[in-house]
C-alpha cells in the first residue's frame, strides 16, 4: 500500500492506526482467490476524512464509517466478519465492507457513485493496474447520468423522513444520527444542482467553489450555497451540539421544504415538463427512466409476484419510479392516500407508510 493521506489535517497518530489497521488488511485480503482489488472509498479514501474533536480537549478520533469495496467472485461472509471485528475493536468505528464482482462491475453502468469511487481511493490489496483498466466511461463526471442528481436527493430524502418522524418523538434513532443527516442533505442539495448542471467533482471542496460559477440555478439558491459551507466544514470537523429532539423540528421542516422545491425543480428540467407541486410529480406522465428497457422494467415486475409487498404494475415503467413519486408526496405531507396509491399500501398512513416506501426503495435504490 503506497503511502496516502487521509485527512484534510496532518494526524499522525490517527493516520498511523488508520494505516496499520489497511496494511493487516491487505495481508488477508490477498489471500482471497480471484482477488482483483481491494478499495477503501468514501471520506477517507478520498483525503478528505472527518476527523472528530471532542468538547474537553480528548484525543481526536475517526468519525465516519470506513467503507470497503471488494471486487471478487466471492469473500465468505465469515472472513469478512472478522475483517470488520478487527477493524472496529482497533478504530472505534463502523466498518462496512460490500463485495462486488468484477465481470458485472466491468459492464456496469455509468453512475455518481462508481466515478468517486474510482476517480479518489485507496488501494489496500490487489492489482492498481486492474482499477486503472475500468472502462473510462466508469470514472468521467461527464459520463454520470442526469438522474444520479436525484437519486442523489432520493437518498437523502429517505433519511429525512426518519429524522422528522425522530423530531416529532415517534421513533428513536442513534445518538448523532440526524446531526450527521441534516449536514448530508446540505451537502447534498447543492451538490445535485451540480451533478445536473454537469459540474460535478469528487471533491466537496472543488464543488463548494463551483457553486459560484452555477447561471441556471434553483429557488433558494443562497440558502443552499451557504448550506453547502456548512456541510464541507461538518464534513472535515464533524461536532455534537446534543441538541433534544424537539430542537430539530423547525430546522428540519426548513430543510423538507427546500428539498422539494430543489428536487421538483431538478426533475422538471430532466423530464422537460412542469412541475408545480408534488402531485403534479406524482401524476406526471412521463416516464422518469427513459433510458431504462421495457422488457426489463416487465421482468423487474414480474419478479416482484414472488415478493409478498409489491408494487402495483406499470408497463414499461421502472418500479423505482413510484417509489420516488411516493416519497415527494410523503415529505409534502399533503396527500398520504396519493402516496398509498403510488405504493400499493392502501390502508396505511403514518410511520407505516414510510416504511414501506423505505422498504421498497431498498430494493430498487
Amino acid at each position: 500500500m503506497n503511502a496516502c493521506v487521509f485527512f484534510p489535517t496532518e494526524e499522525p497518530q490517527l493516520h498511523l492506526q488508520l494505516e496499520e489497521y489497511l496494511r493487516w488488511l491487505g495481508g488477508q485480503a490477498a489471500e482471497i482467490p480471484g482477488l482483483k482489488a481491494f478499495l477503501l472509498a468514501g471520506g477517507y479514501g478520498r483525503g478528505e476524512g472527518g476527523i472528530f474533536y471532542p468538547p474537553n480537549d480528548g484525543a481526536p478520533r475517526l468519525y465516519n464509517d470506513l467503507e470497503f469495496y471488494i471486487f471478487a467472485p466471492a469473500v465468505p461472509a465469515g472472513v469478512i466478519g472478522a475483517w470488520v471485528h478487527e477493524g472496529e475493536h482497533r478504530l472505534g468505528i463502523e466498518i462496512e465492507v460490500k463485495v462486488m464482482d468484477p465481470e458485472l462491475f466491468v459492464a456496469a453502468s455509468p453512475s455518481m457513485f462508481y466515478y468517486d469511487l474510482l476517480s479518489r481511493h485507496v488501494l489496500v490489496a490487489g492489482s492498481q493496474a486492474w482499477v486503472d483498466s475500468l472502462p473510462a466511461r466508469l470514472s468521467e463526471a461527464a459520463a454520470i447520468p442526469p438522474e444520479e442528481a436525484s437519486r442523489l436527493l432520493v437518498n437523502r430524502g429517505m433519511s429525512l423522513l426518519r429524522c422528522r418522524r425522530w423530531a416529532r418523538g415517534d421513533i428513536d434513532l442513534p445518538a448523532g444520527f440526524c446531526e450527521r443527516i441534516v449536514s448530508k442533505l446540505k451537502l447534498a442539495l447543492s451538490d445535485a444542482v451540480l451533478c445536473s448542471a454537469g459540474k460535478y467533482h469528487w471533491s466537496c471542496l472543488e464543488r463548494d467553489r463551483r457553486l459560484s460559477a452555477l447561471q441556471d440555478t434553483p429557488p433558494e439558491w443562497e440558502a443552499l450555497r451557504a448550506w453547502h459551507a456548512e456541510g464541507v466544514a461538518f464534513k472535515f470537523w464533524p461536532t455534537d451540539s446534543g441538541l433534544p429532539a424537539a430542537a430539530w423540528a423547525a430546522p428540519l421542516e426548513r430543510l423538507r421544504e427546500v428539498w422539494i422545491s430543489t428536487f421538483l425543480w431538478i426533475e422538471a428540467r430532466r423530464l422537460q415538463t412542469g412541475l408545480a407541486g408534488a402531485s403534479d410529480y406524482a401524476r406526471c406522465p412521463k416516464n422518469l427512466f427513459p433510458d431504462e428497457p421495457g422488457l426489463k422494467n416487465l421482468i423487474r415486475h414480474i419478479r416482484d409476484f414472488r415478493r409478498p409487498e409489491r408494487l402495483p404494475f406499470a408497463w414499461g415503467e421502472h418500479p423505482r419510479a413510484r417509489i420516488w413519486k411516493s416519497l415527494v408526496l410523503l415529505l409534502d405531507g399533503s396527500d398520504e392516500a396519493a402516496a398509498a396509491a403510488q405504493l400499493g399500501a392502501a390502508g396505511l398512513d403514518g410511520i407505516a407508510l414510510e416504511e414501506r416506501c423505505r422498504a421498497h426503495w431498498k430494493h430498487y435504490p
